[in-house]
């Protein structure tokens, strides 16, 4: 009977903000008790107050999020409530790596013996005392694999024998005061900000099975500020960070390239963009239509493609330095998936897979319904992300080792 009534109770609603710098969305979903999403509401609004997603004006910023929030409620037809998640994008995000270890004693207490559970979460509870400095908050410490005697790739020590155990941490920080301001924007809505999560991360949520995790993946969200990424490798996250270059960069070279106004540069961009130059369609001219003291003009598509691809190939190499430098070029089988707004620009992943020498496609979401397109769905692939992450906070803590709430840590307070 109790399983009956269980069954016919509505999933509470989680609601997902992303402030980002050309939009401000606003997602409302239940999650089903399989993990599905149901998208219950959406409201997005026109960014304002916000650059490289950082917050340059608090009360225009402050009503673009109170509107994105007024859309959701009024598409869903229900209360976001008192509170709700946060995606933490840009916030100049880095990602260190860290070790941390214990001895492992005898009964008697003396060097060597048989490998505890205690002595895991000892091991852990060491790799994750990494310092912060102090303009730096925590976003999330999340578990590598154990080191034993030096012998490295130990998922389970459990029962082993060793002298010594070493567990790895990748913490993922962000610059303090970025971040703080979100939240104090949020407060003033007024609503609480539950917790919050790394874009890049809840980006690898939405749009990665755990077949493609243990493959190796590198997720790269595009948006109009800043650029986030996330590398995974063997099922563990091995780099995370963010780059402050995004899409209205490539609209502020657009409108300096040919001397059109942004309004106009960011039309051409959506309408006949491309990252890619394409030999075929050197020669097309593309009309621009007069507006305001601009009389008209026509420009060549080669023109306008080289100026998008010099800056979407620069941000790529960005990101492709780091995977190199962290020696994780040759493990990206699962390839490189594209998320955020740029995704939608004609011919990025063709420009990714040249880039990273590896297979790109844009995002899918799975397990979703509720957003109608592919492209919307890589749109709003962060806060889909914050949705699952929000859900998986929200069960009861599992004890095996490599459960979700192992991976998170919370933001606020700089705890784990």
């Amino acid at each position: 009977m109790k399983s009956e009534i269980r069954k016919n109770m509505a999933a509470p609603v989680i609601t997902a903000l992303e402030i980002g710098t050309s939009s401000v969305k606003v997602l409302m979903a239940e999650v089903r008790e399989d993990g599905g999403i149901m998208i219950a509401g959406v409201g997005e609004r026109d960014s304002r107050g916000v650059r490289k997603g950082e917050i340059i004006d608090f009360e225009l910023a402050l009503d673009s999020v109170r509107n994105a929030m007024e859309d959701a409620e009024s598409s869903s037809r229900k209360s976001i409530g008192e509170h709700l998640y946060l995606v933490a994008s840009g916030g100049r995000a880095e990602s260190l790596l860290h070790a941390g270890g214990i001895p492992v004693l005898n009964e008697y207490d003396e060097p060597g013996g048989e490998i505890t559970q205690d002595d895991v979460d000892h091991a852990l509870e060491a790799a994750r005392k990494i310092h912060v400095p102090d303009d730096r908050i925590r976003m999330h410490t999340l578990e590598q694999n154990f080191e034993v005697d030096g012998r490295g790739g130990i998922a389970n020590p459990v029962r082993m024998l060793a002298q010594e155990l070493r567990a790895g941490m990748l913490m993922i920080h962000g610059q303090r005061s970025v971040i703080e301001n979100l939240k104090k924007l949020i407060e003033s809505v007024p609503v609480t900000c539950a917790d919050a999560a790394f874009g890049g991360f809840c980006s690898a949520l939405a749009v990665l099975t755990p077949e493609h995790k243990r493959a190796g993946a590198v997720v790269i969200d595009l948006g109009g500020g800043t650029t986030d990424y996330l590398a995974y490798s063997a099922g563990l996250v091995r780099l995370a960070g963010s780059i402050a270059v995004g899409g209205d960069h490539i609209t502020g070279d657009i409108s300096s390239g040919l001397n059109l106004g942004r309004r106009q540069a960011e039309m051409l961009k959506k309408e006949s963009g491309s990252a890619i130059i394409n030999r075929l369609k050197s020669d097309q001219n593309i009309s621009i239509p007069p507006e305001g003291s601009y009389r008209g003009g026509i420009v060549r598509s080669s023109t306008l493609h080289t100026i998008i691809h010099a800056r979407m190939e620069e941000t790529l190499r960005l990101i492709a330095e780091q995977i190199e430098q962290s020696e994780l070029a040759g493990v990206l089988n699962g390839g490189v998936i594209l998320t955020g707004g740029g995704s939608a620009l004609e011919g990025v992943a063709d420009l990714a897979q040249q880039v990273f020498n590896a297979p790109a496609r844009v995002g899918r979401i799975y397990d979703c319904v509720g957003l109608s397109t592919k492209q919307e769905g890589a749109r709003f692939a962060a806060a889909i992300g914050a949705i699952r992450y929000a859900s998986a906070q929200r069960k009861p803590a599992a004890p095996a080792r490599g459960a979700i709430r192992n991976f998170f840590s919370k933001l606020w307070g700089g705890g784990e």
